[in-house]
């Protein structure tokens, strides 16, 4: 059994995070100690788990409860249906610093990319996915020798214009070419 504060603790919510959610009815009303103190179980403490884990995925709370309830709606189109929001939000995000990146170019009088260019640009689109440098680094290598229309999709999907392809692809021709007088040479 776990206090609230024990909870709070290996959750890393606020103890008034886990009363919302008590209150709401996601998680179970506890049972009390002899001094009324709540004293949450394992599957309390397991169901917190998964609504942290729906939490930091974007999953609105509803749907949380849907989930975990198994009413109306499946887990996978609620999956879906948020994966489509968010990304619905990326793009508006993405608009905006397209806009922005558009003012501060006529502020500078210089064209400006929004995560600037060559490969640094595509590390820095990335970046807030997770994806490491040898990762990147692996899939784009093993898609422009693959896949060069491939390549140049995930590019455009990543909102890279013409020019910034075609920047990319020259760099990355660039670096071939380094590695092949470097191995030549040793």
């Amino acid at each position: 059994m776990f206090t609230i504060g024990r909870l709070s603790q290996i959750s890393g919510l606020s103890r008034t995070a886990i009363l919302y959610y008590e209150s709401i009815g996601l998680l179970t009303a506890p049972a009390r100690s002899e001094s009324n103190y709540r004293l949450y179980s394992n599957d309390s403490a397991e169901r917190l788990e998964k609504i942290c884990a729906y939490r930091d995925a974007g999953v609105a709370l509803d749907d949380i409860a849907q989930i975990l309830s198994h009413e109306r709606s499946s887990e996978t189109e609620i999956l879906e249906r948020t994966l489509q929001m968010l990304n619905q939000k990326a793009k508006e995000i993405r608009q905006c610093q397209e806009r922005i990146t558009a003012l501060l170019s006529q502020a500078t009088g210089t064209k400006r990319s929004v995560f600037g260019t060559g490969l640094n640009a595509i590390k820095a689109a990335l970046a807030p996915l997770g994806i490491s440098d040898g990762i990147f680094l692996k899939v784009h290598k093993a898609l422009e020798e693959n896949s060069p229309e491939g390549h140049h999709q995930l590019l455009a999907l990543l909102g890279f214009s013409g020019d910034e392809i075609s920047h990319i692809d020259a760099e990355m021709r660039k670096e071939r070419e380094d590695a092949r007088d470097d191995t030549k040479k040793a």
